[in-house]
């Protein structure tokens, strides 16, 4: 493979289907067919009005608002029936008039033309549909259910206009008045990217939406005196934590969303990866054990190539890069070869699991510190040189990362070493991700608890005293009858 070119991946969750392909059209100065007189229609002709279309409303008699808008002039009217010739030149029809006589004949006749219809309250009848809508200034998100819950997608703008304040539209309009002259000032996309990210950076919209317009535009002066024409390219090695998108950190998201390729892990998943611009390239590169991977030297070429071409590089790890993630050994080779590196932390798999089933990795007067252990070394012979015998401490909690298809072994060797065979132990699969898995065991049937998770995804260990202040296994384990956890907590 060239370290020239990237291989791109599919986006995650391209096969899903969505209902409605989510457009904003320029109506404006174009004709528009309202039929119908009353509120319903009147909330449609309000929205159009504001658009600036060429609003056409066919009715009988016309309610209070739409009366106030054809006295204002902003829309005409049309107390005929319907006559196919209305249709001609429209490039959209509303039906409110609630009549399914008309509604199913504006189906036929709209659909014969190629216009789009829209026919209030029957989703089925529609070629498009109204979403929800937050407006901040020439900001517009709009929100939709696909026609399956309007109330929820309005409670869902209400959250939003807390959450996105008004000085938005003040920003956008600045950007606005000032986009030209980034044009000019900086002729290549990706330096004209850099500076409006950085300038809607979350710290700095934050100051800039408490200004005036004039004020953010003298922001954005000052700020393309410093630009540069052909930004530098860099890499973050990124922490994408155990697998829930909740658990990632805000500095993980943001390094994620402007990312310009990314380099990501096997186990990273798709919910996470969708976070990246539709533009970025995402790069599979991930290891899994007992399958074919990408060569670590082939990643570290392919990311130092898109550095040295300018580009903004994400490794996105799972869990911890520097915890058994290989980021202290990309980051020298990064380095050596001049390229801006970070570390943006993530949240490691014990941390995650052990918040998870509340499980203390110390406890006061049980456990008093924590040692993260991994049971997969570089090659198989580093790997069976472990002295797991050196790890037995009653006062020390062990994790022991990618312990799956060792867990007997290890269990047998601590044991060996004079760890009790009744020390609280537990195997998680998948741990804070959809389909986790675990169980609450005591050290003696550690090995045989992880044959019965039956599946491939990592498994975490986690031995010592500490493991028995959980609550899971104290329901599970707690009476000393180690030959089967019990069903409720055992398996989650």
């Amino acid at each position: 493979m060239s370290t020239s070119t990237l291989p791109e991946m599919p986006r995650p969750g391209i096969e899903a289907e969505i209902p409605y392909l989510p457009i904003f059209l320029d109506v404006r100065e174009r004709k528009v067919l309202l039929f119908g007189g009353g509120p319903a229609a009147a909330a449609k002709a309000s929205l159009l009005v504001r658009s600036r279309a060429q609003v056409m409303v066919v009715a009988e008699r016309l309610c209070e608002e739409l009366h106030r808008l054809f006295d204002e002039g902003d829309i005409a009217w049309d107390e005929q029936t319907f006559q196919p010739s209305m249709l001609d030149d429209a490039v959209l029809v509303f039906d409110g008039a609630d009549d399914p006589a008309l509604t199913d004949l504006l189906v036929r006749e709209t659909r014969a033309r190629g216009i789009l219809l829209n026919v209030v309250d029957r989703p089925a009848a529609c070629d498009f549909i109204v979403p929800a809508r937050l407006e901040r200034g020439p900001i517009t998100i709009a929100i939709s259910t696909g026609g399956a819950a309007p109330a929820l997608a309005r409670m869902i703008r209400q959250q939003l206009e807390a959450a996105i304040p008004e000085g938005y539209g003040r920003m956008a309009r600045a950007a606005a008045r000032y986009r030209q002259r980034v044009k000019e000032r900086l002729p290549g996309v990706r330096a004209r990217q850099r500076f409006w990210d950085r300038m809607f950076d979350p710290a700095s919209a934050k100051a800039l939406c408490r200004l005036r317009e004039d004020e953010i535009v003298s922001r954005f002066v000052a700020a393309l005196a410093d630009a540069d024409d052909t930004p530098a390219g860099s890499v973050q090695l990124v922490g994408a934590g155990p697998g829930d998108p909740e658990l990632l950190t805000v500095r993980a998201v943001r390094a994620i969303e402007t990312a310009d390729v990314i380099f990501h892990d096997a186990l990273v998943p798709a919910a996470i990866l969708q976070i990246a611009r539709r533009e970025a390239r995402l790069v599979s590169v991930g290891k899994r054990a007992g399958r074919a991977s990408v060569d670590q030297a082939l990643t570290n070429r392919m990311m130092t190539v898109a550095a040295e071409q300018g580009e903004r590089v994400v490794r996105l790890k799972g869990g911890d890069p520097l915890i058994f993630g290989r980021g202290g050994e990309e980051a020298a080779y990064l380095r050596e070869r001049g390229i801006p590196v970070s570390i943006v932390p993530g949240i490691t798999a014990a941390s995650a699991i052990g918040a998870e089933l509340e499980l203390p990795l110390t406890h006061r007067g049980v456990a008093r510190s924590v040692r993260f252990v991994t049971a997969q070394c570089r090659t198989p012979e580093e790997t069976g040189r472990i002295e797991w015998e050196r790890l037995v401490d009653p006062s020390t909690t062990l994790a022991v990362y990618m312990g799956r298809d060792q867990a007997g072994q290890i269990a047998e060797a601590l044991m060996r070493a004079g760890m009790p065979a009744t020390t609280p132990a537990t195997a998680v699969e998948n741990g804070t991700c959809p389909g986790s898995r675990h169980r609450f065991v005591q050290l003696a049937d550690l090995g045989s608890s992880v044959a019965a998770l039956d599946g491939r995804a990592p498994v975490l260990l986690l031995i010592g005293d500490a493991v028995g202040e959980a609550p899971g296994w104290q329901a599970a384990c707690g009476t000393n009858d180690i030959s089967e956890p019990a069903p409720a907590a055992a398996v989650g």
